[in-house]
């Protein structure tokens, strides 16, 4: 992987993990932690994070927690057609071929590591997930991943149905044995990819999908995005936390402090650029459509004194906060019919 490639995945991923949690009586805020993912909600379901920590964060709350089968209980609780950023973009299918060609389209939009192919055969179509593991040890995210296609199958062919044979990524692992979904097939371990063939007689079955038909927008967060602005909206997420600090950027996307100041340089920027945009425009934000006060908002920001937040607000707009705030509630009351 080059130094400016960052995995990252849709922020409505976090959410599942919160509920499944909570359901065996675990702190989601203490293992967010643990893995550097915020801990504080994302309002937005599109915003990005990086992928490598919801790894880390499978194997380690199935370990810690002694819950073999985390990976399974995750796909389980919020199965792929019920996540909010995937939910638009599979609408539409008829049947189990539309829906799995679909998701095989839509699947980069959501993961950047993440592919899948089908390929048909005299006796159906071969489902399959592509492409090396990020992580050693990537027992959790196969059981998650497999459990999550057969999800999508048992839309069509209902909920007793299983593969009759599926191939693993994964070496020889007993702990597969816990997920029932997965347990009732044969497999085959140390594959080259995941997956499994889906009966021809399956693929014209209606999905059954209780999703309403949407117009889905584009979003602001493109998963493809240059690295510069994967990096700054990274800040953006990670500000909640007051002290965000290129060291919290480089943990949780597991790049080396100087190897992220090489790359932010070669982009022609540094982090200290970047982490004052962020805050310039979340202040304007603040100012204009918040009831905060500018202290608060200067604590918001992460600033120890309000003074600082006012010199650096004038810095950037020419104008102190207050005047800024006053000059939009002015502009805000004329354009009022």
């Amino acid at each position: 992987m080059k130094d400016e490639e960052i995995p990252l995945t849709k922020a409505a991923f976090k959410e599942i993990f919160v509920e499944v949690m909570i359901k065996n009586g675990l702190s989601p805020k203490y293992y967010f932690d643990k893995v550097n993912l915020p801990t504080h909600p994302l309002e937005n379901p599109e915003a990005l994070l990086p992928l490598k920590p919801f790894w880390h964060l499978l194997n380690l709350v199935a370990t810690d927690a002694g819950i073999p089968d985390f990976g399974a209980q995750v796909a389980q609780f919020t199965p792929w057609h019920e996540i909010g950023s995937v939910k638009p973009l599979i609408s539409n299918s008829v049947d189990l071929e539309d829906l799995l060609q679909t998701i095989c389209k839509v699947a980069p939009s959501q993961n950047n590591r993440l592919e899948f192919r089908l390929e048909k055969s005299e006796s159906g179509l071969w489902f399959t997930r592509l492409g090396p593991s990020l992580v050693r040890n990537d027992v959790q995210m196969e059981l998650y991943r497999v459990t999550s296609m057969i999800q999508l199958v048992q839309l069509a062919a209902g909920s007793s149905w299983y593969p009759e044979q599926i191939k693993l990524l994964m070496p020889k692992n007993g702990i597969v044995n816990s997920s029932h979904l997965i347990s009732k097939s044969h497999i085959i371990f140390s594959q080259v990819d995941s997956g499994f063939q889906i009966p021809k007689f399956l693929l014209k079955l209606p999905v059954g999908l209780q999703i309403p038909v949407t117009n889905h927008e584009s979003n602001n967060y493109d998963i493809n995005t240059d690295f510069v602005s994967i990096i700054r909206h990274l800040i953006g997420l990670f500000i909640r936390n007051k002290d965000c600090s290129i060291g919290e950027i480089s943990r949780v996307t597991e790049i080396p402090v100087r190897t992220l100041q090489r790359q932010l340089s070669i982009n022609g920027t540094c982090f200290r650029k970047l982490l004052n945009q962020v805050k310039f425009g979340l202040a304007k934000d603040k100012l204009k459509y918040s009831t905060a006060t500018i202290t608060e908002i200067s604590y918001q920001l992460g600033y120890s004194d309000p003074a600082h937040f006012n010199h650096a607000f004038n810095r950037w707009e020419g104008v102190s906060p207050s005047d800024y705030r006053r000059a939009k509630t002015d502009m805000n009351a004329l354009a009022s019919p």
